[in-house]
C-alpha cells in the first residue's frame, strides 16, 4: 500500500530523488497540533525543533506575584519540517494554511539532492 506522498528511499545516491522538496514550517509553540494534524492527514511524517529567534515580536512573562512583567531577549518557536514530491509542495501548504486558520507561520522550501536510508 502506498500513501499518497510517500517518498521514497534509496539504497545509495541516486537520481530517483531529485525532484523533492523540504518544506520547513517556523510558527508558534501552541499551533504544532493543527500542522502536525494537518499532515498526518496527508500520510506524512515530520520532525519537530524547538528555536529561539530574535525579531519584531516580544514574548513577555510575568514575574513573581505581582503585576510585573518583562520581556524576553528572544522568542520561542518551533519548526516543523516534511520532505514532499515537488509536485505536492502546493497541496501541502495549502492544507497547512487552513490548519493555521488565520495564525502566522513563516514556510521555508528548498530543495533535496538526495534521501538515503542508512
Amino acid at each position: 500500500m502506498s500513501l499518497p506522498f510517500e517518498v521514497a528511499y534509496s539504497e545509495k545516491p541516486g537520481m530517483s530523488s531529485k525532484s523533492m522538496k523540504r518544506l520547513a514550517v517556523l510558527l508558534k509553540p501552541q499551533n504544532v497540533g493543527e500542522i502536525t494534524s494537518s499532515l498526518n492527514e496527508l500520510g506524512l511524517e515530520a520532525t519537530i525543533y524547538d528555536v529561539k529567534g530574535v525579531g519584531k515580536d516580544k514574548e513577555r512573562i510575568a514575574s513573581g506575584r505581582g503585576s510585573g512583567t518583562s520581556e524576553l531577549a528572544h522568542t520561542t518557536r518551533k519548526v516543523v519540517a516534511t520532505v514532499v514530491k515537488s509536485d505536492h509542495v502546493n497541496e501541502v501548504v495549502e492544507r497547512m494554511r487552513k490548519a493555521l486558520a488565520g495564525e502566522k507561520a513563516v514556510v521555508m522550501i528548498s530543495p533535496v539532492d538526495d534521501l538515503v536510508m542508512l
